[in-house]
């Protein structure tokens, strides 16, 4: 997309430099606390970008047709062009903007999916391991569609490599879900006609991992066992919050570890969480259990100032694997992992009655094809269904 080129002059969140720029560059540019661009001294127009997220990219700028305000067109991340192959495409867009095209139009339904990756990331506020998680997915399962402009793929060819992906279904799953959304973004910029993956995901047979479903029906069948050696086992009072806070709540591990007092709304009955890994607001109601637990650790003489489970002042917990291994030893079954009371709670809320969708709105998933890979239903609910 086409951007206004900020001022360096007038914007204090922007710093120039100038040298002329190669491989060793990129990787020595350090991110801080604001963006900055490296400017090229030889090819003018030519610059590496760095932003605080530690996100680099190329990019040129300049005035269309040599009027008007410079314009800011981004080539792609460090990870993705050598110095050398940014360099050959911001000569040939250069002269694009010279003659009076905007090469980004020019050029957008023939991008490939990786490089519309590049541009749907700089156009949301991901995290940093979201973005590496993405990038390395449409680089490792979408191979055979990554030489395709998006303006090519059709139905037939994600019908096809999607059925293809046998040998890791989950990666081609988790693929599938974030291209349908980046091939979206494409469709509301206009740079193509239609989003081939919507037709696509009704064509599909969704997969799901075999072993990880064997594994969510054993950590459910093994809940009732679990939860009478939780209630005897001889582990500290934090730990057994912790753990009694992400059965009730389903909250994430970093963000339940890391909760700060803030964030507990006594009051209303409820936990804020402003930032998460979506970067979406969430709030989340407590149930008695919970209330009584936050009441009688913001009472304790050892309540910290900041955080709501710390193991020493100022630090939150960090880790609770010797406690949960602890406690599925005494009751004889394999050990449960952080995130297993994730899918455990979404299991529990699926007995219950709950929808999917109220579901996937309590573990504030950004789609609900992520919510049925943490539900788990018994045998009994099973037959009642049937």
């Amino acid at each position: 997309m086409k951007q206004p080129v900020p001022n360096a002059s007038k914007d204090p969140n922007c710093t120039t430099h100038s040298r002329r720029i190669g491989d060793i560059q990129a990787p020595a540019a350090k991110p801080g606390a604001r963006e900055y661009f490296i400017r090229d001294t030889e090819l003018k127009g030519f610059f590496l970008r760095v932003q605080p997220s530690a996100v680099k990219s190329y990019g040129v700028e300049g005035r269309l047709a040599r009027r008007g305000n410079k314009i800011l067109c981004t080539i792609g991340s460090t990870g993705t062009y050598s110095a050398k192959d940014a360099r050959t495409i911001a000569r040939e867009w250069l002269i694009k903007l010279d003659a009076g095209i905007d090469p980004k139009q020019a050029s957008r339904g023939a991008m490939n999916a990786c490089q519309l990756l590049e541009q749907y990331i700089e156009s949301k506020s991901l995290k940093n391991r979201t973005i590496a998680d993405y990038s390395y997915n449409f680089n490792h399962y979408l191979k055979p569609l990554n030489r395709k402009p998006i303006g090519q793929i059709t139905v037939d060819d994600l019908v096809r490599w999607y059925s293809a992906g046998k040998a890791n279904a989950t990666g081609t799953e988790r693929t599938f879900v974030v291209l349908k959304s980046v091939l979206e973004f494409a469709y509301a910029l206009g740079y193509v006609e239609e989003n081939p993956a919507k037709k696509a995901a009704l064509l599909v047979k969704r997969k799901r991992n075999p072993s990880q479903q064997q594994h969510l029906s054993e950590i459910h069948d093994a809940l009732p066992r679990f939860m009478t050696a939780f209630a005897k086992a001889d582990i500290s009072t934090v730990m057994r919050d912790w753990m009694v806070l992400c059965l009730t709540t389903g909250l994430r591990r970093q963000e339940s570890m890391t909760l700060t007092w803030e964030q507990v709304d006594l009051e209303q009955k409820r936990i804020v969480l402003p930032t998460n890994k979506s970067d979406r607001y969430l709030i989340v109601p407590m149930i008695g259990l919970t209330y009584d637990l936050f009441q009688a650790r913001f009472q304790s003489e050892e309540k910290d100032d900041t955080y709501v489970f710390t193991t020493k002042r100022g630090t939150p917990i960090k880790d609770a694997r010797k406690a949960l291994a602890k406690i599925c030893k005494d009751a004889g079954i394999a050990p449960y992992s952080h995130h297993d009371f994730r899918r455990l709670f979404a299991s529990v809320c699926h007995e219950l009655g709950i929808s999917e969708s109220e579901i996937g709105s309590l573990l504030n998933h950004s789609t609900k094809t992520v919510t049925p890979i943490y539900i788990n239903q018994s045998l009994n609910r099973a037959r009642s269904i049937n």
